[in-house]
């Protein structure tokens, strides 16, 4: 049979490069260096993406000193508490991206060396997926990550190619059927998952070619072609790898589902689009659209609490998740963006891992999350599930 093997060695990213001092600042025309920022005539240009293209975005007006000006870029607000949450849940949001957008813009990747394995009759959904697996593998710089990524890609058309090659990296979740159910969905190959294996290398299964819900999101691209499903899949190696307890088994499972899935799900949006606050805003309302539209009838403050289990017992080698098989699978992934970014806003994205660390390192999540939060999740809980109704019910999305 045939292997396509593309082998890709990552090292960390490159100083910007600056354009020449000449060189005209337009909207729409051409700049050099993702992020760089020019100031003309008043007005400042920042260096974005646009399709496959770098350009220079719409002018902003910058204010004379001591002038205020409404920009699309957050204002910095108060500090944030579990005391003192409510009614500021569109703070919360502001706060959570702007401290990623910040982390991700002052730390290198430290992203290893990645492995990328498409299927022979496979056209991948995104062929630049470095990109936003290094913009994940900074948001969280100063935790340990896997040394070694393999992303296996594949068609409906190279399932059997492709469960051959998972079985040869052989993840501690390994599943003898995980390629054909990638592809099960009527919707095509659109299911992915993520693995650490003994050796502590990561494993990305991703089906290409489907029709994701939701599709197309943000500038017409679906989440696998605008790097969203690998950010996240890459995310679950992160959260994996720093619980890696019992032999490498993994511990990971001792944290609620919501946490695991939610907190990837969030961790995606605000790392592909930390430089566009604007579009984070619109993957956040597409992904919280159905909530926001049913808030009022089902998404009360008892029901979030209920949901997220404010008295968890976990156990080693226990189906620890089995609370969350009564609600619907999406809810761990849009509640737990909701409880993830409010975490993230008050003590910063790093807690969303430092979660899993001190689990790692032999803590209960309720040990872990008192340490960190300086609040029981007993006490937490309520608080944050009444954050979230109200937010839901007023509709919040700024």
């Amino acid at each position: 049979m045939r292997r396509f093997w593309l082998l890709i060695s990552l090292s960390l990213i490159a100083s910007m490069v600056s354009t020449p001092a000449l060189a005209a600042v337009k909207a729409g025309t051409i700049c050099s260096s993702k992020g760089q920022i020019k100031k003309v005539s008043g007005y400042k240009y920042t260096c974005v993406k646009s399709g496959t293209k770098l350009v220079w975005s719409k002018g902003v007006k910058v204010a004379a000193k001591g002038t205020p000006t409404a920009t699309n870029t957050p204002i910095p607000v108060g500090p944030l508490s579990l005391n003192n949450l409510q009614g500021r849940l569109d703070e919360v949001i502001n706060s959570a991206w702007l401290q990623a957008s910040k982390k991700i813009g002052s730390s290198a990747t430290t992203l290893g060396t990645t492995q990328i394995l498409v299927g022979p009759n496979t056209t991948e959904d995104n062929s630049n997926s470095l990109e936003s697996l290094n913009l994940a593998s900074r948001l969280f710089e100063g935790f340990p990550q896997v040394k070694n990524l393999y992303l296996i890609k594949f068609s409906s058309k190279d399932i059997d190619w492709a469960q051959k090659q998972y079985e040869q990296l052989s993840p501690n979740n390994y599943d003898p059927n995980a390629a054909r159910n990638q592809c099960a969905s009527s919707n095509g190959c659109v299911g992915a998952m993520a693995g650490i294996n003994t050796s502590g290398d990561g494993v990305v299964f991703m089906g290409q070619g489907g029709g994701y819900i939701g599709a197309p999101t943000i500038k017409g691209l679906t989440r696998a072609q605008n790097g969203l499903i690998i950010a996240h899949e890459y995310f679950h190696t992160i959260q994996m790898i720093n619980a890696s307890c019992r032999g490498g088994r993994g511990c990971y499972g001792e944290a609620p589902q919501w946490l695991l899935e939610g907190g990837a799900t969030w961790s995606a949006a605000v790392a592909r689009y930390s430089d566009n606050y604007d579009d984070y805003l619109l993957e956040r309302n597409m992904t919280l659209n159905n909530h926001y539209s049913n808030a009022a009838s089902i998404y009360t403050s008892d029901y979030i609490n209920q949901f997220l289990n404010p008295n968890p017992i976990f156990l080693p080698n226990q189906d620890n998740w089995k609370h969350w098989s009564k609600y619907n699978p999406r809810e761990v992934y849009v509640l737990g963006f909701m409880v993830s970014e409010i975490l993230a806003s008050i003590k910063g994205p790093d807690s969303l891992i430092k979660l899993y660390a001190d689990i790692g390192s032999g803590k209960s999540f309720v040990e872990a999350f008192q340490g960190i939060f300086g609040l029981s999740w007993a006490e937490a809980c309520p608080i944050i599930s009444e954050a979230i109704a109200i937010g839901l019910k007023q509709g919040i999305k700024k």
